[in-house]
């Protein structure tokens, strides 16, 4: 056995012998009864320690609670002339940073590293969900035994339970900060998933964005539960399968599309009506009186410090604040494209939000990070008297420079086009990736269907991989055909790596409440055609002009 308090002994026949841990105790291996046991002792000077005696009695009462094989069993607390003791499971094996060091190409292999994180994280969430906190979670407290190369943790000495609550250690490389300021009061399982962080970070167990949540200063900000980290670690697995399986379609897609192009070059679909300025060619029809709209060439974006507007250079860009990791055109420093639902130009008693700027030039040309108001002037106002929110109330920069030009669709006008249009193909959406961004794409009234060969259509419960649109086809067929697509973008970081790119939120013009208004929200496997958000929460906006 090997950790901070033990190490690993050699075959012996004697009974009982002693073995020096160089910790705060000494070990026996002890042979009775045909098993073999370990026996646990405190080291004489340590005895007299009325505070360590406590940790060493705490420990057992823990232990002796626990029965899951990834623990190691306490069976007895006894004393006897040389002092107390306590007699537990021997566990042939080494720590997790002796195992690594033996076997260092232990954890590249898949399955390896899936069987370490499924026992450690069962031992883990076992002793949570019997309220107890091991909080003192490191590599030489977790054992990786010879045979079978099983999880065993180990040294609960440092736990906490509800009825230990004031016996605080640590281990400061692997402590919570919460730990090391004695805020007891924030401990909950999110400390000991502190401690786990580090660990998948360190043996590369996890995927950096799992593991740096993990690793929030703030307890509220990591995972909350074990259930919920491995969550996340599956998620991430499916992603990266998913990419690795997209790709390949992507290339394959990508050399078909070269030899159809070569083959099609003039082209045998009709060619598209010309669009009004600054419009995609495709036309929607939004309600039950055929009343059709065109969308704009991309996500509406400002910039405050010259007050200007214009559209997204391409359909699958998204930029601002919010971009963690997205796509956005050569020209993005200091634009951003998520609004608030309302201004604060006029006395309709909507929420003012300031969104954030991409890293831009501040007001007076600085360069710093700032908050910036969209709605500072009256003439710049993004909402009607009545509160209705419709960004058409300004003058864009490649849509005509006209008031009243551009607008929001209703979320009827949404629904409509969502579930209930009729289109030449059958086909009203589809979940897709354009350019490597994911996204939701709308196939316009008289899409041909000889366009491009689209899966799963009009589902909303698929992967966005399921159609995946390289160049040349997207330029030159689909979106030159009508095609609209909309990034999925408008959803902030909130400290939560790996959102970004993922979920779409954008606005409609429908008041809901003093507080809420609706919108469309859809992410890798769900679409909620009618969502309530609040009208503070920044999202994206793409506008429509009528068809006159």
């Amino acid at each position: 056995m090997s950790n901070s308090d033990f190490i690993t002994p050699a075959q012996h026949e004697q009974e009982e012998v002693l073995f020096d841990s160089g910790g705060t105790c000494d070990c026996y291996r002890l042979v009775k009864d045909n098993r073999v046991y370990c026996i646990k002792r405190p080291k004489k000077d340590m005895r007299t320690s009325e505070a360590y005696m406590s940790l060493f009695r705490k420990e057992f009462e823990l232990g002796i609670e626990l029965e899951h094989p990834n623990i190691v069993r306490y069976f007895a607390y006894d004393e006897d002339e040389q002092g107390p003791y306590i007699r537990m499971d021997y566990i042939d094996g080494d720590s997790l940073e002796a195992f690594v060091a033996k076997h260092p190409d232990y954890f590249k292999e898949k399955r390896h590293k899936k069987q370490f994180c499924d026992e450690l994280f069962s031992a883990l969430a076992y002793l949570h969900d019997k309220k107890m906190l091991h909080l003192d979670l490191k590599p030489t407290n977790i054992l990786i035994t010879n045979k079978g190369h099983h999880v065993k943790l180990i040294d609960l000495g440092f736990g906490w339970s509800e009825s230990y609550l004031h016996d605080l250690g640590f281990t400061r490389e692997y402590c919570a900060p919460e730990q090391q300021a004695t805020k007891t009061e924030l401990f909950s399982p999110a400390t000991d998933i502190y401690a786990l962080g580090k660990i998948l970070q360190h043996f590369g167990l996890a995927k950096d964005a799992v593991a740096q949540r993990c690793l929030k200063a703030d307890p509220k900000d990591r995972y909350q539960s074990i259930g919920e980290l491995q969550n996340a670690i599956k998620r991430n697995e499916r992603i990266l399968t998913c990419s690795r399986i997209g790709l390949g379609i992507a290339v394959v897609l990508l050399i078909g599309a070269i030899v159809w192009l070569v083959v099609n070059r003039e082209g045998s679909l009709p060619p598209r009506p010309a669009a009004p300025e600054g419009a995609i060619s495709g036309l929607f029809t939004i309600n039950e009186a055929g009343d059709q709209v065109y969308f704009a060439k991309g996500n509406l974006q400002y910039k405050p410090y010259t007050n200007t507007w214009r559209f997204a250079e391409n359909q699958y860009e998204y930029i601002g604040g919010d971009n963690a990791n997205g796509n956005h055109g050569a020209n993005h420093r200091g634009w951003f494209d998520l609004f608030g639902w309302s201004s604060n130009g006029r006395p309709h008693g909507s929420v003012c939000y300031q969104p954030w700027s991409d890293k831009a030039e501040d007001w007076q040309g600085g360069t710093t990070t700032s908050q910036y108001s969209a709605y500072g002037i009256d003439t710049c106002d993004l909402c009607d008297h009545d509160g209705q929110a419709d960004w058409g109330y300004n003058a864009i920069s490649n849509g005509g420079n006209e008031e009243n030009l551009w607008r929001t669709l209703t979320m009827d006008e949404w629904l409509y086009l969502l579930d209930k249009r009729t289109t030449a193909s059958g086909i009203r959406f589809v979940k897709a990736n354009v350019e490597g961004v994911n996204g939701l794409l709308l196939l316009p009234d008289d899409w041909d269907d000889n366009v491009f060969q689209l899966n799963d259509v009009n589902n909303d419960d698929v992967n966005y991989l399921s159609n995946i649109i390289p160049q040349p086809f997207w330029k030159e067929k689909v979106e030159a055909y009508g095609a609209v697509f909309l990034p999925a973008a408008g959803i902030r970081d909130a400290g939560v790596v790996g959102l970004i790119g993922k979920y779409g939120f954008y606005w409609s013009s429908t008041h809901h409440d003093p507080v809420w208004a609706k919108g469309i929200y859809f992410c890798n496997s769900f679409f909620d055609h009618e969502a309530v958000i609040p009208k503070s929460m920044a999202r994206s906006v793409r506008l429509v002009r009528d068809k006159k």
